[in-house]
């Protein structure tokens, strides 16, 4: 659904007026689903470029459900004064980053889900390299645009080789519908009843979940059901 201003925003020609509507998609577009909206992208990027990690942890958490660890408190910032820092991928400066032992088991469950959006900027747009600020000299304030390159391939959890947004997406629909039907099911419900979710009501959400796999994902049909529980009706 865009109207012309946010179609201008991703590139998309041929929309005019500011009301909404509804666009088909072409794949030069290199968009369709939540995972290359420019609200995700932008709301878990610095401002200046993307953020692998908050965009993985934002996926673990909102749609699998599977929050990582809390860092330790003491945890190092990536090394800036690694020789030639500035011109690695971002993979690369993770993978200097992975060296020190507090950070390699997290980060090799947390990066997979990250590093394959690389190909969008701060601010979701679709790009073929990456920008890096730099220092334009010792001692001064400005800084100066650099050009870097791109990987967005990936390794995940489970040993399955990634490669960008789209076979990130195929490899969630293939692994990990049952993850996140649940993960909805527990969202929408801790929502809907105003609290956490307690051990008890496990059952419960094993029945939602398969209800909404069954009917095909479709979240108006779970909202109603949720609302028609025992446990919304006597929240």
């Amino acid at each position: 659904m865009l109207n012309e201003r946010l179609a201008k925003h991703y590139g998309i020609d041929g929309v005019t007026g500011t009301g909404f509507k509804r666009v088909a998609l072409k794949p030069e577009h290199r968009r369709g689903g939540l995972l290359t909206h420019a609200s995700m992208l932008l709301g878990n990027s610095t401002g200046e470029d993307s953020h692998p990690i908050k965009r993985a942890v934002w996926i673990l958490e909102r749609l699998l459900d599977e929050p990582p660890a809390q860092p330790p408190a003491n945890v190092p910032a990536l090394d800036s004064e690694t020789p030639g820092f500035d011109k690695l991928t971002l993979k690369e400066q993770l993978k200097v980053h992975r060296q020190d032992t507090a950070c390699v088991s997290c980060h090799l469950k947390i990066d997979p889900w990250g590093i394959p959006l690389e190909n969008y900027d701060a601010t979701g747009l679709y790009r073929s390299k990456a920008i890096r600020l730099t220092a334009s000299s010792k001692g001064r304030s400005r800084r100066k645009v650099t050009k870097a390159p791109l990987d967005a391939t990936e390794t995940m959890p489970d040993g399955q080789a990634i490669d960008g947004v789209q076979q990130l997406k195929d490899y969630m629909l293939a692994k990990k519908k049952d993850q996140f039907a649940r993960a909805m099911v527990v969202k929408m419900m801790a929502y809907a009843l105003g609290r956490s979710l307690e051990f008890s009501d496990e059952e419960e959400v094993q029945r939602l979940a398969g209800g909404f796999q069954e009917e095909g994902y479709r979240l108006g049909l779970l909202i109603e059901t949720i609302v028609a529980s025992e446990l919304f009706l006597t929240r």
